[in-house]
């Protein structure tokens, strides 16, 4: 009895957490469109990941003592590519719609199966799975359904969905990665050491090419936007993801992150006033029901996999 009510109190805290993590990550696409209005996205990147990266520090400090070096020597390759990634993210709110964002963002779940069962040896044979190829031909039809929709009316454009695109490839790079090279380490560690090094990289740039005087100008209430967008959406999201994870399992909390594009458009419609058009819906739809296709497939090779061995 005591460990049944454990495990239910587990599933509660885990489906809380996934509940409150899509609320959180769906929110950020809103803030970058907030944020861009006011200030450059080199700019809001570098201030973003320097607030997170503050409160990684002393956790990062204390809990990789004794082993730092090689705890950053295995998380700089996936802050290389997090770096790409998070600069594309920014960058691409000044021309996309929130709601194309958010739709968007979930490719990088394609690209992480994709690379994982290209440089993960003992995962590859997911390619030889047929549906494996028909979730990516419904994934690559729903991208350009929704494109062709979406730039007609001016939402999106090439270079908005090339930054969508190139953000997608490197998230999926990025937890291959983080997977391959620092499964020695709790997540929150993994986590907090390549916020570390992603955000001196995005503070070069931010000096490089963003205008960091705006900062010195901008009110208070538009600080109060970049600390909430670095605690909600790079912090406190990603802590309580690994939590629905350790609560649910990755299959379950991946799956639960379908539901985010949907609560993204339900904000920049109330926050924005932002619209997606029905061609717009129907692509997205088609790219998320890609995505949940690509993740029955997964589960049902991973466990074919576990028959055989």
């Amino acid at each position: 009895m005591h460990t049944s009510a454990t495990h239910r109190r587990a599933d509660i805290a885990g489906i809380v957490s996934l509940l409150v993590t899509v609320l959180f990550f769906a929110s950020i696409p809103v803030f970058l469109k907030f944020l861009a209005l006011r200030l450059d996205g080199w700019t809001v990147n570098g201030v973003r990941y320097s607030i997170a990266a503050l409160f990684w520090a002393p956790w990062v400090l204390r809990g990789g003592r004794g082993r730092l070096q090689m705890l950053f020597a295995s998380a700089l390759p996936a802050a290389l590519v997090n770096m790409c990634g998070q600069t594309c993210w920014a960058l691409s709110a000044y021309h996309n719609d929130a709601g194309v964002m958010g739709f968007m963002a979930r490719l990088s779940f394609a690209f992480t199966v994709l690379f994982s069962y290209l440089l993960l040896p003992g995962e590859r044979s997911l390619l030889r799975s047929r549906p494996f190829w028909l979730s990516v031909a419904v994934i690559a039809a729903g991208m350009l359904v929704f494109y062709r929709a979406g730039a007609s009316l001016g939402r999106t454009s090439r270079l908005g969905m090339a930054l969508l695109l190139a953000t997608a490839v490197c998230w999926g790079m990025y937890s291959v990665l983080v997977r391959q090279r620092m499964s020695a380490y709790p997540p929150w560690l993994s986590f907090g050491a390549v916020s570390l090094i992603t955000a001196p990289g995005l503070l070069v740039m931010l000096f490089l090419f963003g205008d960091w005087r705006a900062l010195t100008v901008i009110p208070w209430s538009d600080w109060m936007l970049l600390v909430s967008a670095a605690l909600v959406g790079i912090t406190f999201g990603h802590a309580l993801l690994y939590r629905a994870i350790r609560g649910l399992g990755a299959v379950a909390a991946e799956g639960g992150l379908l539901a985010m594009p949907f609560a993204t458009a339900a904000m920049a419609a109330l926050a924005l006033h932002e619209r997606l058009s029905p061609g717009q819906w129907t692509g997205g739809i088609i790219v998320l029901a890609g995505c949940a296709l690509l993740l029955r497939t997964r589960v049902a090779v991973s466990l074919q996999d576990e028959g055989q061995s």
